[in-house]
């Protein structure tokens, strides 16, 4: 009973730093794409700002003590590095 009770608890933890992670990496990429988009162009305000919304996020979530992440030995400079190359690879496929 208390071993289902310790996983249920780490799901919840999981799950609570999965919707944190979401929120923060959501508003800070519409945060940065609006600062950023007043000097450069849409287009690459957009990416940039998903590459230093993510690995800002990554970086925070690092803080913690035990981050329950799966890319929690992941960089958080080349994580944000290969989400604005998927934005950019997919805003070029989708135009």
């Amino acid at each position: 009973m208390a071993k289902s009770k310790f996983k249920l608890h780490q799901l919840l933890v999981q799950f609570f730093f999965f919707i944190v992670g979401a929120l923060l990496t959501g508003f800070l990429t519409v945060f940065f794409a609006k600062f950023l988009g007043h000097y450069i162009s849409h287009h690459f305000a957009v990416v940039l700002g998903v590459g230093v919304a993510v690995a800002l996020t990554l970086w925070i979530t690092q803080l913690v003590k035990n981050p329950p992440f799966l890319l929690k030995g992941t960089s958080p400079l080349i994580a944000g590095f290969c989400a604005a190359l998927g934005v950019h690879v997919s805003r070029i496929w989708l135009s």
